[in-house]
């Protein structure tokens, strides 16, 4: 697998014979090989994670599928046909391709992607997101029990590649959701991202929580370079 950061949550998965593309909204996407198969993941329709763009961007290309949220509705109907509109908290076949779904904590999904014998998490806007004075007990309660009760469907699964928010704005709890994420599950690679391009908080994390990250690989997304790292 060869994995290529493109912005803010947006990723290129390479695989022999496809590719995915995760939550693209901006920057500069790869060449791709039109003679690959293509899917195109968006797990919710904020601008910061969604372009609609996307339809126009690769309509030449040969085998392209789209595996929407369901807040994710395209606007011509020739897009729609090449289109999967996916609920939260269920499994989808999509010949080689299955997909979990989770109910994110903001809006949309998160996808556990199986295929070709790896499994590849991508959390959309699923995290623990917690403000300190900006929301009420109840509301902290909430959205606490929302997240660890979506995290703790998935088990202590391994996951090849797991793409998991680690968002400085958060201040202090900024590494909440990401320790909880790994303290529940067996990812073998780590990759953060909605950082806003403060990549500072990648060293925070690891300099923070070296003893629970253990033998996790823990990516430095900033450093990724153009041809991408191989992930296998």
């Amino acid at each position: 697998m060869n994995l290529k950061y493109i912005y803010h949550s947006g990723f290129l998965l390479e695989f022999e014979r496809a590719y995915m593309l995760f939550d693209y909204y901006k920057g500069d996407i790869p060449s791709l090989d039109k003679k690959k198969k293509l899917y195109v993941f968006v797990s919710h329709s904020h601008p910061d994670h969604f372009n609609e763009d996307i339809f126009d961007i690769f309509r030449d290309h040969k085998d392209v599928e789209y595996i929407l949220s369901n807040d994710v509705v395209p606007k011509k109907q020739e897009d729609a046909d090449r289109s999967y509109s996916l609920e939260p908290n269920k499994e989808y076949y999509f010949n080689e391709l299955g997909v979990e779904t989770y109910l994110s904590t903001d809006q949309g999904l998160a996808f556990m992607v199986s295929y070709n014998g790896k499994t590849i998490y991508h959390a959309g806007d699923l995290n623990w997101w917690t403000w300190v004075g900006f929301e009420t007990e109840e509301e902290f309660d909430s959205l606490t029990r929302n997240f660890k009760n979506e995290i703790d469907k998935m088990g202590a699964r391994l996951i090849d590649i797991a793409m998991v928010p680690l968002d400085p704005r958060q201040g202090d709890r900024f590494d909440w959701g990401m320790k909880y994420f790994i303290e529940k599950t067996r990812p073998r690679h780590l990759v953060p991202m909605h950082c806003w391009n403060k990549f500072e908080v990648i060293d925070k994390f690891r300099s923070r929580h070296k003893d629970l990250l253990g033998d996790i690989d823990l990516v430095d997304t900033n450093k990724i370079p153009a041809e991408g790292i191989s992930l296998d």
